[in-house]
């Protein structure tokens, strides 16, 4: 839930952000999207062959680190640089925050249970993905800043990360 807090929190913001904060036009925001877009199908590519190869436990963690170090740079975000470095890390972390989900729940639940595993999952990210916005939204509405509401997804990124550290390499009978 963290780290599609994260995910969500930033990118439904991240047009108004650009926008009303940075007061870019709307073909500088598409062109943005459309590196975030580009980025994401890479990382889903990327963090896919890693997992393959690595821990998925470990790269699950890089996963929510590049989330958590992405969303920083939109605090420089008065520089094209740093909205192009925003969009390749926060991008690969996007598409592999959804692709490695799925690999990690089946690795410590195993196949037998993944449907009602991934069913629960993915209600809790509904909930995430649907309150964290709202949230993000509220604290620039009362702060006239998105500052508060960025740090907060930060910290809920990092904080993925933690709890991921805490979860076992593998399930309890593939051990």
């Amino acid at each position: 839930m963290c780290s599609i807090s994260a995910v969500g929190g930033t990118y439904q913001n991240l047009k108004l952000f650009l926008r009303l904060d940075q007061g870019l036009g709307q073909g500088s925001i598409a062109t943005l999207l459309a590196t975030i877009l580009g980025a994401s199908l890479f990382g889903r590519l990327l963090m896919g062959w890693m997992a393959d190869r690595f821990p998925k436990k470990y790269v699950m963690i890089l996963i929510y680190m590049l989330v958590a170090s992405g969303i920083p740079l939109l605090f420089f975000a008065h520089t094209p640089t740093a909205l192009y470095a925003f969009a390749v890390v926060f991008g690969i972390g996007l598409g592999g925050d959804y692709m490695i989900i799925p690999l990690m729940a089946a690795e410590i639940f195993g196949v037998r249970v993944l449907g009602r595993v991934m069913g629960i999952i993915l209600t809790a990210d509904g909930v995430a993905e649907a309150t964290a916005p709202m949230l993000v939204g509220h604290l620039r509405d009362t702060s006239d800043s998105y500052a508060t509401g960025f740090t907060l997804l930060i910290f809920l990124a990092l904080l993925g990360a933690v709890a991921v550290f805490f979860l076992p390499k593998k399930g309890a009978g593939e051990a």
